[in-house]
């Protein structure tokens, strides 16, 4: 005879069943924010099955929201390179006119890494633009790229990935004082919870080190707080300039990474910061290929036969 209470005791021990499987599969609830072959894990918002376990291939984009031919020919360039993913560093918009923001700037051009059979492999971080253009704004941000891990409050603002070798931790640098605070802990805190073997790559909009034509974002700086290498991160990734640019200080590459199409390239400056080792102009892409002992970015222009700038670490 089954009792009321012998039939609760059944139903606990199914609850904890069922909660040990998810346990052992690996779920988590922030892989409610993600599908096909993204999975969320407890150490990464999200984490992203790779080709081979011994490498990793990463496509980086930047400014690059502008519909132009120079945005067609980057995105069939990174999509040549097979890459396991598409990081970018910042204005997915660029308000250029009759170019709808997200749906047609980046969807037009890259959408096969958002709605491809493989699930969401775009992992974006927020620029200026992003927030300012006709029809953008952070609610339609999220709305678009609504498979990103985030909190109730950030909507997706920053968060952390792994691609193979690779994790990657996207800010927001255009967000106010007191959120940019909250991010400078969260960062802090998830560079130390990071394995140990895989490479740490910081990702924001602005860079804290540049020689222009806009002003470095001090805000983000070492000198600020933000002691990146002494947290553990391997390389810092910015865009907002619209050229390729190296910058090194006290031993750490912060590297702005280019842009996305013609309409709003730039020309590298005439006069050049303190440890800026290479600058580069023109309309192209990074790619980044990692294994375990070796991280290389390279930064390729749609120029036929240019020789990629490089950026390599070693360990």
């Amino acid at each position: 005879m089954t009792t009321p209470a012998m039939a609760q005791a059944g139903r606990w021990r199914a609850v904890v069943a069922l909660l040990g499987i998810l346990v052992l599969s690996g779920c988590s609830t922030l892989s409610a924010f993600a599908s096909g072959g993204v999975r969320g894990t407890q150490e990464f918002g999200v984490t992203v099955p790779t080709r081979h376990s011994d490498s990793t291939a990463v496509g980086l984009v930047t400014d690059y929201g502008q519909c132009d031919k120079a945005e067609r020919q980057v995105a069939s360039m990174v999509t040549q390179w097979e890459t396991d993913a598409v990081v970018t560093s910042g204005d997915n918009s660029q308000g250029v006119a009759g170019c709808t923001p997200f749906t047609e700037s980046v969807g037009e051009y890259f959408g096969d890494f958002i709605h491809g059979p493989d699930g969401p492999r775009l992992f974006p971080s927020t620029g200026n633009h992003d927030y300012e253009d006709a029809g953008a704004g952070l609610d339609a941000y999220a709305n678009y790229f609504s498979y990103l891990p985030h909190n109730s409050d950030d909507k997706g603002r920053w968060y952390s990935v792994r691609v193979g070798q690779v994790a990657f931790f996207i800010l927001d640098s255009e967000a106010p004082a007191k959120d940019l605070d909250t991010q400078r802990a969260w960062l802090q805190r998830s560079l130390a919870a990071a394995p140990k073997d895989v490479w740490k790559v910081v990702i924001f909009h602005r860079p804290p080190f540049t020689s222009g034509p806009h002003p470095p974002l001090t805000q983000m700086s070492p000198s600020a707080g933000w002691t990146y290498r002494e947290w553990g991160a391997d390389l810092v990734l910015s865009g907002h300039q619209h050229y390729f640019e190296d910058v090194v200080v006290d031993g750490m590459h912060y590297v702005t990474t280019g842009v996305g199409g013609k309409l709003l390239e730039r020309p590298c400056p005439a006069t050049r910061t303190a440890g800026s080792q290479t600058c580069v102009d023109g309309p192209g892409a990074a790619l980044i290929r990692a294994d375990s002992t070796r991280l290389s970015l390279e930064y390729r222009t749609l120029v036929p036969g240019s020789t990629p700038a490089l950026v390599e670490l070693s360990r």
